[in-house]
């Protein structure tokens, strides 16, 4: 479980969890749903979003594998969308992102995780763990030269497509993509994601 930042940074990683639990599962049994929810990590209180009157908290963006909160957006499930929820799914698709190519960065760079690794458990986290602060050391410090131009996915903002970055060229097969989770939501979570939709109006 990892909380990336716009600039492609880790804020947070958990390791440890099982492999094929999911997202929400892991969610569930990590500090970070403990600290945002036990209101100890500082976020900042609601603010009015730019351009608009109206205010909304801050929030993290993950896809259908994680259950929606007020602290937590998801897009809308379904294939039969309407206009603006299908401009919400797409926002929050592009506000992904970023963790999509943190996670490409550092497998394209760290070629460990290229294939599984066949040492004990607890060295795997501590390998992870020395990978992830090395990636943020190096993308501050060396950008130039650890993540130059083109190396990540980016959208040509002309015609809104993907162009797929050169860390591509590193394949791995360490990293599995995980089914989504249907799962309950409270009113209040499905109110905020509300809330950000009709902004777009």
């Amino acid at each position: 479980m990892a909380l990336v930042d716009a600039d492609c940074k880790f804020l947070y990683v958990d390791v440890g969890s099982c492999g094929r639990a999911s997202d929400g599962r892991a969610l569930d049994r990590c500090s970070l749903k403990q600290g945002v929810e036990g209101n100890v990590l500082d976020i900042p209180q609601p603010e009015n979003i730019p351009l608009s009157d109206k205010k909304c908290p801050y929030v993290f963006a993950g896809d259908d594998a994680f259950p929606l909160k007020t602290y937590l957006m998801k897009p809308y499930p379904g294939w039969d969308q309407t206009h603006d929820k299908i401009t919400y799914n797409y926002r929050v698709s592009r506000a992904r992102r970023t963790s999509k190519n943190a996670f490409g960065i550092l497998a394209a760079r760290f070629q460990i995780f290229k294939q599984p690794i066949r040492i004990s458990p607890e060295k795997v986290n501590d390998i992870l763990l020395a990978a992830v602060t090395l990636h943020n050391m190096l993308h501050e410090s060396s950008s130039n030269s650890y993540t130059p131009p083109g190396f990540i996915d980016a959208e040509d903002m002309e015609s809104g497509r993907i162009q797929v970055g050169h860390m591509h060229h590193f394949p791995y097969g360490a990293v599995e993509g995980l089914e989504a989770v249907g799962r309950g939501h409270s009113n209040d979570a499905k109110n905020i994601r509300e809330k950000f939709r009709l902004l777009q109006q």
